[in-house]
């Protein structure tokens, strides 16, 4: 068999793969478009973006020309690219590569969600701010705008300790900074909700009690599942024991392989009783001009590689053929 029908038979091999790639990507391209474009406007018709125009966040997205929707939306819509890439990477089979794409494919829901909750907690943030600014002004008190900037700076903190810990950052460090800080806070609105109520001023409390109450109480739920560092440690435990198992296991698998490639590499003393040991029924064992033939009966169970491998470090070329729809292993003595 020549070189040039070699390489035309793996290149009609190789066309069925590149077309599942071509349809992998455009499929992705299309549903990516789609689908972004979808969920951003369905977030903007939801009024996401005009909800949060007056806060923080909506104010810096807007100096970047941004909004919610639409960064969510590109978020979704590079996922489904990647997702996409991914799939055609499977396809040609491109291991290493395909394990990266599959470690960001798997941490972009990650990250969207953490952007989805700074996004809401910065929104709740000012809400809450402006809420005890009102009580506090109705009350009378000084001071209401520094208060409500370290209300506001500590639910920032909140969010973002609880962003970063769906991230899959560490956050412990500023867990126990955190921790010191909602004590300090709570001691500080349980006195001045004491001295509003000391100067009869019940009712002004009372119109932004139950916002305030819900701050406190969500507040403290995300800074208790913060701090729980023992069931954080466990999970690193556990998730470093399963990763020695998973490397133990990969290098078993890899030693393996070795020792087979090395089996395969030794002489064998009977060419031919080794060949219909390792064929058996997968084929037909003919002699050919002083080599072998092997007419290959059953393709997905033919021993391909032990065939081949062995054959080539025997001193053999070998040729692959298809004959009538039939595939046929040719081994002829090297010469030198």
């Amino acid at each position: 068999m020549s070189i040039i029908e070699s390489i035309s038979e793996y290149m009609l091999a190789l066309l069925p793969k590149i077309g599942g790639v071509a349809i992998a990507l455009i499929l992705g391209l299309i549903f990516g478009k789609l689908i972004g474009k979808a969920i951003a406007v369905i977030l903007n018709r939801f009024g996401v973006d005009k909800a949060i125009s007056g806060s923080s966040l909506g104010k810096t997205l807007a100096e970047a020309n941004l909004t919610l929707s639409s960064l969510i939306g590109a978020l979704v819509r590079w996922f489904i690219y990647l997702v996409a890439l991914l799939a055609a990477v499977d396809i040609l089979q491109v291991t290493a590569f395909s394990n990266f794409l599959t470690m960001v494919v798997e941490y972009i829901p990650f990250l969207i969600l953490g952007l989805l909750i700074i996004g809401l907690g910065f929104l709740f943030a000012d809400f809450i701010s402006k809420a005890i600014v009102n009580s506090l002004k109705d009350a009378g008190l000084p001071h209401t705008k520094i208060v409500g900037f370290l209300v506001r700076f500590f639910v920032y903190l909140i969010v973002v300790l609880t962003a970063l810990s769906v991230m899959k950052i560490d956050v412990t460090i500023l867990n126990t900074f955190a921790s010191a800080m909602a004590w300090g806070l709570a001691i500080g609105i349980a006195l001045t909700i004491g001295l509003a109520l000391g100067l009869g001023l019940k009712d002004a409390i009372a119109r932004n009690a139950e916002s305030l109450l819900k701050s406190i109480g969500l507040v403290t739920s995300k800074l208790s599942e913060e701090i729980t560092t023992k069931e954080l440690e466990s999970e690193i435990k556990r998730l470093e024991s399963e990763l020695n198992a998973l490397k133990e296991e990969k290098k078993r698998e890899l030693e393996e392989k070795k020792a087979r490639l090395e089996a395969l590499s030794k002489p064998v003393e009977n060419v031919e009783e080794f060949l219909n040991k390792i064929v058996g029924s997968t084929g037909r064992i003919t002699r050919f001009y002083g080599g072998y033939e092997i007419e290959i009966l059953d393709p997905i169970s033919f021993p391909w590689c032990d065939v081949m491998l062995t054959m080539q470090n025997m001193g053999y070329d070998v040729w692959l053929s298809k004959k009538d729809n039939v595939y046929y292993v040719t081994c002829k003595p090297r010469a030198e």
